[in-house]
């Protein structure tokens, strides 16, 4: 495959959805060699087609709006193959009250009610640990 074919085929696939850096390059890779992948890639980046940085911030949206934690925000991100250190510069520039957006869940699943005994709140800690919020806001949400 020529470098041509190899960048049109790269933006085909970015023509249906976003793709990670290193998504791209790994569906790149099993098509031809590396010299010519790092050669479409640097154009591809050149030309903003591929920007992680906005990858990145459209995730978090995605995921405020589901309810997720700092937690689950971070591994869902990396599942993407977004870079580590960009993802937590981008969650810290986030201006989010995490305690609230925990607790905010919990109502939403729950309800604003105390839980009534240990087995109903082990499953109120399990669902907001499973969501990816951290210990100490659930159990502040909790009481």
């Amino acid at each position: 495959m020529t470098e041509q074919e190899l960048y049109e085929y790269a933006v085909t696939l970015l023509s249906k959805r976003d793709y990670s850096s290193g998504d791209l390059k790994y569906q790149l890779s099993r098509l031809s060699d590396d010299h010519q992948v790092d050669a479409v890639m640097e154009r591809l980046l050149s030309h903003h087609y591929v920007d992680d940085t906005r990858l990145i911030e459209r995730e978090i949206q995605k995921q405020l709006t589901k309810l997720h934690g700092e937690t689950r925000i971070k591994h869902e991100l990396r599942k993407k193959g977004l870079d580590a250190l960009l993802v937590a510069q981008s969650l810290e520039d986030l201006d989010v009250d995490w305690f609230e957006l925990c607790l905010t869940a919990k109502v939403k699943k729950f309800g604003s009610n105390k839980p009534k005994d240990e087995k109903e709140k082990a499953q109120v800690i399990r669902y907001l640990q499973y969501r990816g919020h951290h210990m100490g806001a659930i159990l502040e949400s909790l009481s």
